[in-house]
């Protein structure tokens, strides 16, 4: 029922022709509708969204219009009208895995990870949009990355300006772990990497393994051997005090958090809303 097309880097849905059009919506919609693409054909976007109100005034089912006035709203930049708009289309399509992903974005768009993390959760690893979900939802894991460590912080800075040292080196760090020596190690999730800070500040790298993806959190057991929560990769890795790296658990689904307590490792799997307990020795 519907085709593509592409102008000034604006995506559109448009309908087949009127006279098709006309069938599968009243002829009044229809008529707003093809208004609509006329207008925003001559750059007159708010006209153009105007003709698409009246078109889903008249069809309240006119996905189609919903869709295209949502796709304006967001070259627009105004998000929360396109979240309407895409709200829409969701509630008379729940199953559209491309409108889902769509609303998921524009709540990442405006800050809500957790409304996008909603809709990214309806997204199923065989679904076409997988891989558009999850890019999306790894942003998210930045974002809140960089937002809990911006907000730490600034209670650090309004607890104790005067002790305060920044060790600013890092990109997208996440996860922290120090070892029987004191020495700080920080997982880097944006350039899949681990740096170690040693007790006098200075800090090197300490491992960019291929095998890293997306590392997050950090734990070390009593030999001091290190695991590392590989989210992106969905493992966990082991890197012994050599350096050596091990793929050491394997389909962890978005691994997140690891704290080592007697001998046990603790892993929260985000990605199945689990938390798993294996035994090291």
């Amino acid at each position: 029922m519907k085709r593509l097309f592409i102008i000034l880097g604006l995506s559109l849905f448009l309908g087949v022709g009127f006279a098709n059009t006309a069938q599968a919506y009243s002829t009044e919609g229809a008529m707003y509708y093809n208004e609509g693409l006329d207008l925003y054909s001559k750059g007159e976007y708010a006209k153009a969204i105007q003709a698409f109100k009246t078109a889903v005034a008249k069809d309240p089912d006119f996905i189609d219009a919903y869709y295209n006035m949502g796709a304006l709203f967001e070259y627009l930049k105004s998000y929360n009208s396109a979240i309407a708009c895409f709200s829409k289309i969701n509630q008379l399509d729940p199953n559209d895995s491309e409108t889902i992903v769509k609303l998921a974005e524009l709540y990442y768009n405006i800050g809500n990870y957790e409304r996008a993390l909603f809709y990214i959760t309806k997204i199923k690893d065989t679904d076409d949009f997988y891989g558009k979900a999850k890019s999306i939802k790894n942003q998210i894991v930045v974002a809140q990355q960089k937002a809990a460590a911006k907000s730490s912080l600034a209670n650090v800075n309004t607890a104790n300006e005067a002790n305060k040292k920044i060790i600013d080196k890092f990109s997208g760090p996440t996860g922290l772990a120090m070892n029987s020596q004191g020495v700080l190690f920080v997982a880097s999730y944006t350039d899949n990497s681990i740096y170690k800070i040693m007790p006098n500040g200075q800090t090197y790298l300490y491992s960019k393994s291929p095998m890293l993806g997306g590392p997050i959190g950090l734990a070390f057991d009593s030999m001091d051997n290190l695991y590392v929560a590989n989210y992106a990769k969905n493992n966990i890795l082991k890197i012994n005090k050599a350096g050596q790296v091990y793929t050491f658990i394997k389909n962890v689904t978005n691994p997140y958090y690891l704290i080592i307590k007697n001998d046990n490792l603790y892993i929260t799997e985000q990605g199945n809303n689990t938390v798993i307990r294996y035994k090291l020795y």
